[in-house]
């Protein structure tokens, strides 16, 4: 039975699925992940995935959760962020879903009761058979967690650095997810973006929502003079 609602869990994205993830076709931990999912793998290692801010990270890990509800798996996907709001006991009894997915482990360095209760909690999900995915910045090693037993199951799990997107690649990030909304962003829109915006792929996402939405109420073309109107209205401009 699936547990109730935590207030630590996150609502996922609609479009933060393994195929739109960018290079979901070539990458490593696209491809693991969905072995890593399938009901023919039993009892393996916990999936780590780790890199800087805006290398992909918490959309693989969102999708991972999607992916799992489309497998007809119970599933929760828990951030970190603001962890000491809370006691380490939202973590009691998560073992009895069939997958687990923890973003921004790297914000419990410093607070050993929490260290202690993640340990417990990777312990029954093996004992269960049941399967974890772990987000963090950094590799186990450099995360600042003294709880040296938690360090080495850290260590032990099927580990993916993930890289961050060159300013091409964002290019044909954002064109990828405009086509999927039904827009039609150019190389020259695309560029201007890029050059006066933010890089934070999740920034330039969000921003690519808004002239969406503008797109559509004002029946306009994603073309610089528009994009500029929209921006200087939500004082955007960079």
């Amino acid at each position: 039975m699936q547990p109730t609602q935590y207030t630590l869990a996150v609502t996922l994205p609609d479009d933060e699925t393994l195929q739109s993830y960018y290079g979901a076709d070539t990458s490593p931990a696209v491809a693991y992940i969905r072995q890593y999912l399938s009901p023919q793998l039993q009892n393996p290692s916990a999936v780590y995935l780790f890199g800087a801010s805006g290398s992909g990270k918490s959309h693989l890990l969102y999708a991972a959760c999607v992916h799992a509800q489309e497998l007809g798996l119970t599933s929760q996907l828990l951030t970190l962020d603001e962890f000491r709001q809370y006691s380490p006991r939202m973590l009691d009894g998560l073992e009895q879903l069939d997958l687990v997915c923890l973003d921004n482990i790297q914000q419990i360095a410093g607070d050993s009761h929490w260290q202690v209760a993640l340990f417990d909690l990777y312990n029954r999900l093996q004992e269960q058979g049941k399967k974890l995915i772990i987000v963090a910045d950094k590799a186990p090693a450099q995360l600042g967690i003294t709880l040296p037993d938690l360090v080495s199951r850290l260590q032990a799990c099927t580990a993916f650095q993930l890289r961050l997107l060159s300013d091409d690649d964002k290019q044909r990030l954002l064109q990828q997810k405009a086509r999927i909304r039904g827009l039609e962003l150019s190389d020259e829109v695309a560029r201007y973006l890029l050059n006066r915006q933010q890089r934070d792929v999740r920034a330039l996402v969000s921003l690519l929502d808004l002239l969406d939405k503008a797109s559509m109420i004002h029946q306009r073309r994603l073309t610089i003079p528009f994009v500029k109107d929209v921006l200087a209205q939500h004082q955007l401009l960079g």
